[in-house]
């Protein structure tokens, strides 16, 4: 099994669903204001730019896994977590002052130009203040999409409970995060909880967990399924701050400096922090976290996150939390050995995703 050609082939399922929906958002806001029909466009742009769409493959391959009834309904619902995804993005791009997303704008970039070009003379507040505006409305999307779906009331109603438990623990994640950004001295362990918080519960757990819940499968298996859903997103957040370090900027969409200039504690940092040399650590107390770093100096702190063995040790850390992963699977019984395969496969390929 090709775990890319997998989610490629549901992905063009999920980006024609979300079209149509948000489409039919245009339609049903027609009458208002022009620039409220242009802030749905962007809102609706920044959802359709792309990604992988991994989450709501997670929540049909899970469902899938134990049963093969209204796998159509299934398919439909899960395109809500591609709206929890740009709400928190939306968000998250603000917080970290990012230019780029999925390598165009981000919404409060697009915000500040427009307030350039309207010569409002407050384009950051105006720009910062619109992107939170377009984020709660993709959440308010999101809900709706459950709330209209074909499953019974109980369902949707564990769905909503779900959801509002799991993103309040991605929220406090972002906040140990910020907190962690301030501090002089962390340990490995802080970045390994922010993992868990922000990445292994909402990239993992809730879609699993969603799929779980429509396929009624019992609290012993959804155990285990939590076993492996925490262990794949910490892997998962492991290798994206590798590839926020060393990716290329066309296919992360992002530039490999943003972390870099922000200052993101990550296991690259810790590790430096803990093992590397005094030059090593004077390099990264004089540029981690300057925003307006030269390439050359950006340069420098990758050089010593390769040199100090810190990248090595990521990357062997990403490959123990994927092999802990799939043994989480081996205590599973499913009807569907396709789906359990995509899901042993899936953790692999959380260890080597390219540059």
């Amino acid at each position: 099994m090709d775990i890319e050609e997998v989610l490629n082939s549901y992905k063009d399922k999920i980006d024609d669903l979300l079209q149509q929906y948000l489409d039919a958002k245009l339609v049903q806001y027609k009458d208002f204001p022009e620039y409220i029909k242009k802030f749905v466009t962007h809102v609706n742009e920044f959802t359709l730019r792309g990604g992988k769409r991994l989450r709501p493959a997670i929540i049909y391959q899970t469902y899938k896994m134990f049963s093969n009834d209204d796998l159509d309904e299934v398919i439909k619902i899960s395109t809500f977590i591609e709206l929890i995804q740009s709400f928190l993005l939306i968000h998250d791009d603000i917080m970290d002052r990012a230019d780029l997303r999925r390598g165009k704008a981000t919404v409060h970039k697009i915000y500040e130009r427009v307030s350039h070009g309207s010569k409002f003379n407050d384009d950051k507040h105006f720009g910062n203040t619109m992107a939170v505006l377009a984020g709660d409305l993709a959440c308010q999307f999101a809900y709706e999409i459950i709330i209209k779906s074909g499953f019974t009331d109980e369902k949707r109603n564990r769905l909503i409970a779900l959801v509002s438990k799991d993103v309040s623990e991605v929220i406090f994640g972002q906040i140990t995060d910020i907190m962690l950004s301030y501090a002089k001295e962390f340990e490995e362990e802080e970045v390994l909880d922010v993992h868990m918080f922000k990445t292994a519960v909402y990239t993992f757990r809730l879609p699993i967990f969603v799929g779980g819940i429509l396929a009624d499968v019992d609290r012993n298996t959804m155990d285990a399924l939590e076993k492996y859903a925490i262990n794949c997103g910490i892997a998962f957040q492991i290798r994206d701050d590798i590839l926020g370090v060393y990716g290329n900027d066309d296919n992360t969409g992002k530039s490999s400096s943003s972390d870099i200039k922000e200052g993101k504690k990550t296991l690259l940092v810790s590790y430096v922090n803990k093992y590397g040399t005094q030059e090593d650590k004077n390099i990264l107390n004089r540029y981690l976290g300057n925003f307006d770093l030269t390439d050359e100096e950006v340069a420098k702190v990758r050089n010593v996150f390769t040199t100090s063995g810190s990248l090595d040790y990521s990357i062997a850390k990403c490959k123990n939390y994927v092999e802990k992963s799939k043994k989480s699977l081996q205590n599973i019984n499913v009807n569907n050995n396709d789906s359990m395969l995509f899901f042993s496969k899936l953790a692999d390929y959380m260890a080597v995703r390219a540059y």
